[in-house]
């Protein structure tokens, strides 16, 4: 699974939590991340906002559930 969405993705992931082996899975959660916590999570929707440089709406983030769902939204909104 690579493609630039991914690709950029990985980055994200792996500077918000501070974990270059971090590998993204679309059926990844927070649970498989140690370091995945309220905190964190707020500042990972800020990066990839940054990053694909748009806003997610309440909807988008209440359809979160995983990984996977992430891409699907950043591939329609980006």
């Amino acid at each position: 699974m690579s493609d630039d969405v991914t690709e950029r993705l990985t980055e994200v992931f792996r500077t918000t939590f501070g974990d270059e082996e971090i590998i993204l899975e679309r059926e990844m959660t927070a649970d498989d991340i140690e370091a995945w916590d309220s905190v964190s999570h707020i500042t990972l929707i800020y990066a990839v906002e940054e990053e694909f440089d748009f806003t997610f709406s309440s909807k988008d983030l209440g359809a979160l559930g995983c990984v996977g769902d992430l891409m699907d939204i950043i591939r329609k909104r980006a």
